[in-house]
């Protein structure tokens, strides 16, 4: 419709599942990319946590500093 000529790209696979079954035939670059998706669900699990023991500290922290920055807005500094 355009009068484009149509070059076919390269795509980016995404799902490698055939390739990931294969290790020994992976590249080391696949190799890390593959140890680090299987690795990032424990670091969202200890995220989860770490975040669920210590919310409550966290935000008790954040607000007592705005109270501070909030009472300080007034004063001169250098």
């Amino acid at each position: 419709m355009f009068n484009r000529k149509y070059k076919r790209r390269k795509m980016k696979k995404i799902f490698q599942w055939e390739q990931y079954l294969n290790w020994r035939k992976m590249s080391p670059i696949q190799k890390i990319n593959f140890k680090r998706a299987c690795l990032f669900p424990f670091l969202v699990y200890i995220v989860y946590v770490f975040l669920y023991q210590y919310s409550m500290p966290i935000l008790i922290i954040i607000g007592i500093y705005f109270l501070i920055r909030f009472k300080n807005r007034n004063k001169l500094s250098k």
